[in-house]
């Protein structure tokens, strides 16, 4: 029986929102930049911001700049906020999710394992309060590796005080989940959040009831 949950965050609790949306595509529009450029750019330098080295910003500036946007380009931090919050959204059955293992198995621990940026985790937490439904967060950027190095894992064991043994990882990212499951962890796979209390139900063997899931939509 699972006694801990590994969840990830973009594409399972909200949308990916650089992957999913015009995130991009605006940034670079106001900026000046390649959009496609600037996307290669962002992948080449994800890491810095996603284990806390650097601050997000600094690192969109300086994608931007390699993307054609000019060398001293200047970027607003709150319309860039701004703009990433326009283009995030939740999906409330994820949250349902948590709360129905809240309420049957209070036994679990909820972990946060998602690669993102402080800042980015700071700004929907503002918004929806996800990190205070966690037990532990081991978010790339708390334990400083990303996802789904054999470092990282290690570091969450670390964060959680026990071994993952009894760990499930709930992801979206076949890539992640296949690395994971190589490492010897169990997977879930989250094709569509809207299903995961059922899932989740299978899983750690409870009855979903009304209450569980009155307030999906």
């Amino acid at each position: 029986m699972a006694d801990t949950i590994l969840m990830d965050a973009g594409g399972v609790l909200f949308n990916n929102v650089t992957e999913e949306t015009d995130f991009l595509v605006r940034l670079a529009d106001r900026h000046g930049a390649d959009p496609h450029r600037l996307r290669s750019e962002i992948d080449a330098r994800d890491a810095a911001y996603e284990t806390g080295r650097a601050h997000v910003h600094d690192v969109l500036r300086d994608a931007l700049a390699a993307a054609g946007a000019p060398a001293d380009v200047a970027v607003d931090a709150r319309w860039l906020d701004d703009l990433y919050g326009d283009c995030l959204a939740v999906h409330p059955g994820a949250f349902t999710a948590i709360d129905a293992i809240r309420r049957h198995r209070p036994d679990v621990l909820l972990v946060l394992t998602n690669n993102e940026a402080a800042h980015w985790d700071r700004v929907k937490d503002d918004r929806y309060g996800h990190l205070g439904r966690f037990d532990v967060i081991a978010s790339s950027w708390q334990v400083r590796e990303v996802k789904p190095a054999r470092a990282f894992f290690e570091a969450v064991a670390l964060r959680c005080g026990r071994p993952l043994d009894g760990a499930v990882l709930l992801d979206d990212n076949p890539e992640v989940l296949a690395e994971a499951g190589r490492q010897g962890l169990r997977t879930l796979h989250v094709e569509s959040p809207s299903t995961l209390p059922e899932a989740v139900a299978s899983l750690l063997d409870f009855p979903l009831t009304v209450a569980d899931t009155k307030d999906r939509t």
